[in-house]
Order: C-alpha cells, then structure tokens, then sequence
C-alpha cells in the first residue's frame, strides 16, 4: 500500500505540473477559452471550449493533439508542453514509473543516438509526430494477413522500458508511424550503436579525424611563422604540477637558537 501510495503521489505531481504550466501559459497570453478555442479553429486544430478548459485542471493528463493546441494558441514553447506531457503521460496507470529523461536527451538528433533512454524518447517522440496513435491502432498497422508484427503487449513493455527493443519491432513501429526507408535505416543503425554500448557513428568519427589533421596543419603552419617548435599535441591528460615547497614559518622570539 505504501508504494502504491507513493506512485500515485508522483504520478498525480508529474499531471499538476503540467497543468501548472498550461494555466499560467493562458494567463500570460491573457486569453479566455472561447478565445483559444477560436485560435484552434484558425490553427486548424480545433479543441472545444471545455475541452481546453479540462486540459488545466490537473486531474487527468489531457491528449498530446489537446496539449499541443492549447500551448499553439497561447503561443508557448511546444519543447516544453512535450517534455511536461511526456512525463505525466508516462506517469498514467500501467505506464513505468522511471523519471523522464533530461530535456537535453531530448533535442538529440537520431544519429547521435547511443544509449537506451535516448533511443526510447526517440520513439516516444515519433509516437507524437505521428499523431500518438494507440498500441491497438499501432498493432493493426503492422498487420500482415492475420498476424500482426507488431503486438500491442510487446510494443507496450518496449514503450515504458521494461522491455529490449529488437530490430524487427523498431523496424515495424517507424514504418507503422509513417517512416520511409531511408528513416528506417537510420533508426536501425542508432538500435545497433545501443546494443554496441554506444559506440558513436561512423560520420562522427571521421568529422573527429579531419579535426585532428586540420590542427596539426595549423601547428605547422605556427611554427613557419613564428620560426618557434608548436607545442606538441597532448593525448593525454597532463598531471597537474607539482605543488612548490611550502615555506617555514617564521619563529617566534623565544623559539630562536641563540
């Protein structure tokens, strides 16, 4: 019961928070709900009345189209509605209870992708573009005859991380997301530097090469003009210098030899 209680707290601290935001998001704009409801209608995202005003109350986690209409209308920062959102729906019965990842994890191009939680935010985050479909909707996608590739159970364990993610199942969920396959290539390479234990892509190593040729040309370059050796490269962290010697303290009158 203890940690029942304890869940529920955090889950019901995640939803107010981002009610929280969104109220004070409509009081800064100065709007009313009929006038955001009318912007949603212009934004072509149209939301009732009292659906927006459902949205702020804190009690349940509104829809992310819901969230997004409202931040759109208010002119607030939809980076912020989805890292809020993505943490109080993940907080929702039967999702996992682990604290959402930093917001930095969450601006970082597929190709730098190379740990577990980067790519699962990865994912979360086409779930959104792709119009946060269900895991039954998703499922019937990736149909093929009568068995579908993509199970709901699965996908679900793999969505709240309590389950690895193989290359059939990510390949299924972008295609069933609206992926191409030039996408779907790069979302298997950034699986397979996961499972390498983040191993960084090849393009990043060769951009760090040719910055370690470019500055040796540049040393030698220093060194025709200044007629002095460059200093040479450090590939190595350096040991920090050696304390000097401490000087004695003075003595004291009655301390001194006569």
């Amino acid at each position: 019961m203890g940690r029942l209680n304890s869940a529920l707290a955090v889950q019901h601290q995640e939803v107010r928070a981002l009610a929280r935001w969104l109220r004070a998001l409509r009081e800064r704009s100065g709007l009313t709900y009929s006038q955001m409801a009318r912007t949603t209608v212009e934004l072509q995202r149209p939301v009732s009345v009292a659906t927006l005003s459902r949205a702020d109350e804190g009690r349940t986690v509104p829809t992310w189209p819901v969230t997004q209409a409202y931040t759109r209308a208010c002119g607030g920062s939809l980076r912020t509605a989805e890292r809020l959102w993505l943490r109080a729906d993940a907080r929702r019965s039967g999702r996992s209870a682990r604290p959402a990842v930093a917001v930095q994890a969450a601006g970082l191009a597929l190709r730098y992708v190379t740990q577990p939680h980067e790519l699962l935010l990865a994912m979360r985050r086409l779930r959104l573009r792709a119009g946060n479909p269900s895991l039954r909707e998703l499922e019937a996608r990736a149909m093929h005859g009568p068995v579908s590739h993509l199970p709901r159970s699965t996908l679900h364990g793999v969505l709240s991380g309590r389950r690895d993610c193989s290359e059939r199942i990510l390949a299924e969920f972008v295609r069933a997301c609206g992926a191409g396959p030039g996408e779907e290539t790069e979302w298997l390479a950034a699986l397979r530097r996961v499972h390498d234990g983040g191993t960084p892509p090849a393009a990043l190593r060769r951009r760090l090469a040719e910055a370690e040729t470019e500055l040796a040309h540049l040393r030698a370059l220093l060194q025709r003009a200044t007629g002095e050796p460059a200093p040479p490269a450090r590939h190595r962290r350096s040991r920090p210098p050696a304390a000097p010697p401490q000087a004695r303290p003075p003595q004291r009158q009655d301390e001194r030899t006569p």
